[in-house]
């Protein structure tokens, strides 16, 4: 009996050792793969983030796209832009990465520098620069343009060398024609209608103002007076654009006769001599009183016929079609 206690108290100790050394490898087997998945789990999580950036610079590499240490201008800016005369005009430069440079606009014609980031540095205060932080876009704005600052402006970034871009500015001057003579005869007593038509603009004058000599006309304390402003009508050259103002006299007087100033707000005045005459005068002074009488009154037929046409086209091209129907079914029951 003493012979197996001793052998059971050497062969216990042996016994567990390879116990432990299975646990603890279990364990550390179990870490292992802990670590392993939250590995995985973090680079999925990233992956679908988009937080990989050398993915990404990887990607945009093989698909050929330019990478800039610095500023540079987006290639997709605008070259040309297209104001009225009298209105503001903005010229856009985007700038990307800009960094601590600085953003500056040139007059090409005569290399004036009008800008230097938001400080102008010209004296005329139509010209200013203003940043969209947002958009990374520096513009120049002008404002009432006039006919002389048509031309080319230079956005330039102060980079060695320098980076620039061009924008060419095309001023539109709408002009301002009478419809008829410029010398009007007419008979005391009879109608005259005086008309102006402008053309050219890209927007219509917000009002047309008439004038006698010098004094505004007010049609409201001359009794059988009356303007009228036609917006986007058709004139007698089919351009849709125009829009032509009238001034309506119904009974004129000898003392009506003077110079008339059609004045657009958009664009230069014109003017109109009448000439009222008495039943006495020449003969010559009463036929060109009846024939701008009679151009007058055809001028307007075919303008109002003109509107009616443009705005009723629809119409009148099913109206066509039922004619040419009826027509055609006539001459086939003639058959």
């Amino acid at each position: 009996s003493s012979s197996s206690i001793s052998s059971t108290t050497r062969t216990t100790p042996t016994s567990s050792k390879p116990v432990t050394k299975m646990a603890a490898r279990k364990e550390r087997n179990k870490m292992c793969h802990s670590n392993l998945i939250f590995i995985v789990l973090f680079i999925c999580t990233d992956y679908v983030t988009g937080d990989i950036s050398t993915s990404l610079a990887l990607s945009k590499l093989n698909s050929g796209a330019t990478f800039f240490a610095g500023p540079y201008l987006d290639g997709n800016g605008v070259s040309n832009v297209t104001t009225q005369i009298g209105t503001h005009a903005y010229l856009p430069c985007k700038v990307k990465q800009l960094g601590n440079k600085s953003v500056s606009w040139v007059r090409v014609r005569d290399d004036h520098i009008l800008t230097v980031d938001r400080m102008t540095f010209i004296a005329d205060e139509r010209f200013q620069s203003f940043y969209v932080e947002s958009s990374g876009v520096w513009t120049l704005q002008i404002k009432y343009v006039q006919a002389r600052d048509a031309g080319i402006y230079e956005c330039q970034v102060s980079t060695e060398p320098k980076i620039s871009a061009r924008v060419h500015l095309h001023v539109v001057v709408p002009r301002t024609e009478l419809i008829g003579d410029s010398d009007r005869y007419v008979k005391a007593g009879s109608a005259v209608i005086l008309r102006c038509v402008v053309r050219g603009a890209l927007e219509p004058p917000s009002y047309i103002i008439w004038y006698h000599g010098t004094q505004q006309i007010f049609t409201e304390s001359r009794r059988g007076w009356k303007t009228q402003l036609d917006r986007g009508a058709p004139d007698l050259d089919g351009d849709i654009h125009s829009t032509i103002g009238s001034l309506i006299i119904e009974s004129t007087r000898k003392k009506d006769s003077g110079n008339y100033s059609c004045s657009p707000s958009n664009s230069p005045p014109i003017t109109v001599s009448l000439h009222v005459i008495n039943g006495e005068s020449s003969a010559s002074a009463v036929t060109s009183s009846a024939r701008s009488l009679f151009d007058d009154s055809i001028s307007m037929f075919k303008q109002r016929n003109l509107q009616i046409l443009l705005r009723h086209r629809t119409f009148v091209m099913l109206l066509v079609l039922v004619i040419y129907a009826q027509l055609s079914c006539h001459v086939n029951y003639r058959l």
